[in-house]
């Protein structure tokens, strides 16, 4: 299929048919060029009547990023497409490899910078599916892993009070590379090389310069076949899904939570479908076939005072008051005490947020976490840990160690570990912990009183 027939059969219908805004994520190569080249051409045609953008990403790591960022921004001059870019700072951690942490800032940096409801189009062709279906199968993965590549998807975020959604949509997955090329070749494009698609030593690569130039010479239609294996697998995996959707409604009871003991009425293998589903639905990454087989009998079935933790890459399977959550893997906090100054805005540790301090004469949205103290009393001390300190929440008779408040109201461990201590005339007057405050009795004297609240 050539590069115009695949583009004019998405254009035609749903969901590109009722785009406002279409963004190519430019990189400079070949792909995007054509992507963006041939949306240009077509938009020029005034056959479709659609906003074009485009935006590119530098990641900084290639000598030659700031030419591919300023021929990027000429080619988009000369082909009169609104055009942005962005710097994103990408560095190495543990457990994750360096492309995908910088794939994951540049789809991140992409979100940010679309227009809302707009549709973020990927240059990747046939070619690379059929790479991704082989990485997968190396990987020993199931029919979610040999789907490869999705067509669409979109991303919701959210902050303060707006909210946005950005769609995702692959339109050359049908188009091979050699397509792509002879499109380029006719219309005489410049594009730039990244010199690591030489490298080897990746396994993309590997697979790209070694290995597929040998199997496509003597199965020249194996980019095509796998694609339609890659469309059935993704079949397979949708009715999966289906199925797993059913079942978890009774099992969830958060967001990030299942109930323990409906989790445990499934067998093996429907609990490990349901699990990833339900990892899917937050935008967590899935473990391999060996972690979740360590899950039923490290953390399901652990004793019953243990506190058991299953890790994968920055993830964390934890237990808690029969409940399976799954947690960002904590930061190990060192202690924090600092004195209040009068600042509206505290930044805290760790990407803890960010303590926000706010003068009101009315009372504030009921259903909001907040703080109410009198700053007439003395200075505030904000400080994590000491978790032995005593307090005494509005309402109560009795003063506890903060631990064993903790313990009565059902905090699990990693969330007290990120808990702030309000202290004022060395007296505990607050808990600020993930949203939700604990008060206690304070006394206003009829005063304009301040409200604390935590903003992620």
């Amino acid at each position: 299929m050539s590069v115009l027939n695949a583009l004019n059969i998405h254009l035609s219908a749903s969901p590109l048919g009722e785009a406002h805004d279409i963004v190519v994520a430019y990189s400079g190569g070949v792909d995007s060029h054509v992507l963006l080249h041939a949306l240009s051409e077509l938009k020029q045609s005034q056959e479709y009547v659609f906003n074009l953008h485009a935006i590119h990403i530098h990641h900084g790591l290639s000598q030659n990023a700031d030419i591919w960022q300023t021929h990027c921004q000429q080619v988009c001059s000369d082909l009169n497409v609104a055009f942005q870019t962005a710097n994103v700072a990408v560095e190495a951690q543990a457990r994750q490899s360096l492309e995908a942490q910088a794939r994951d800032a540049r789809y991140q940096k992409l979100v940010e910078l679309a227009p809302a409801d707009s549709h973020i189009l990927l240059g990747q062709h046939q070619d690379d599916q059929l790479e991704t279906f082989l990485l997968q199968l190396k990987r020993g993965a199931g029919p979610k892993g040999l789907s490869a590549m999705n067509q669409q998807w979109s991303v919701a975020t959210a902050k303060g009070t707006e909210s946005k959604t950005v769609n995702f949509y692959r339109p050359l997955l049908e188009v091979s590379q050699q397509s792509i090329l002879e499109y380029a070749q006719q219309q005489k494009l410049k594009w730039v090389e990244d010199e690591s698609n030489q490298n080897a030593q990746f396994d993309r690569n590997f697979l790209r310069l070694d290995v597929l130039p040998i199997l496509q010479s003597r199965w020249p239609e194996l980019a095509s076949s796998v694609s339609r294996s890659a469309q059935l697998c993704a079949q397979q995996q949708e009715m999966l899904d289906e199925i797993c959707a059913e079942k978890l409604v009774h099992i969830q009871t958060n967001k990030n939570c299942l109930d323990l003991n409906e989790l445990l009425k499934l067998n093996e293998k429907w609990l490990h479908q349901v699990v990833r589903y339900w990892l899917s639905q937050q935008g967590v990454s899935s473990p391999s076939l060996a972690v979740l087989q360590q899950l039923l009998p490290q953390v399901l079935l652990a004793a019953e005072d243990a506190t058991p933790i299953l890790q994968w890459q920055s993830w964390q399977f934890r237990r808690f008051n029969q409940q399976l959550y799954v947690i960002p893997e904590p930061v190990d906090l060192s202690a924090f005490e600092t004195v209040w100054q009068g600042e509206s805005t505290m930044n805290l540790p760790e990407g803890l947020g960010a303590l926000c301090f706010s003068q009101s004469n009315n009372q504030l949205d009921s259903s909001q976490a907040y703080l109410t103290i009198n700053p007439n009393l003395g200075p505030l001390t904000v400080r994590l840990g000491g978790y032995s300190s005593k307090f005494k929440p509005k309402g109560s008779q009795y003063s506890k160690p903060i631990k064993q408040w903790f313990k009565l109201w059902k905090v699990p461990p990693w969330i007290r570990d990120n808990t702030l201590i309000i202290i004022q005339n060395q007296d505990v007057i607050g808990l600020v912990s993930e949203g939700k405050c604990y008060q206690a009795a304070v006394k206003l004297n009829h005063i304009r009183p301040i409200f604390i609240s935590l903003q992620k």
